[in-house]
């Protein structure tokens, strides 16, 4: 039941749209990862994250939520006006 509430969820149903975006991590998105870890002091995969929720959101203005538990990685998510979950 899960794995295909899941599959739901990623792929979109009949009469619903996906609500997840996959992407390549690329020497693009590894590169703006990189100046966030320097601008915001994250760690590695904190910034991966945020990078690619900033490349989904800029194809995709819709994709505003950002789910995290990590206080920095929030904060972070915070200043570039996503919104935040768990809220």
């Amino acid at each position: 039941m899960l794995a295909a509430q899941f599959a739901t969820d990623y792929l979109g149903g009949p009469s619903t749209a996906p609500r997840f975006a996959a992407l390549a991590v690329d020497a693009e998105l590894l590169e703006l990862a990189s100046t966030l870890v320097a601008a915001d002091d994250l760690r590695a995969y904190d910034a991966v994250q945020l990078a690619s929720a900033l490349a989904v959101r800029s194809v995709d203005p819709v994709g505003t939520a950002f789910a995290c538990y990590d206080r920095s990685l929030r904060a972070a998510a915070a200043r570039r006006s996503f919104d935040l979950l768990p809220s």
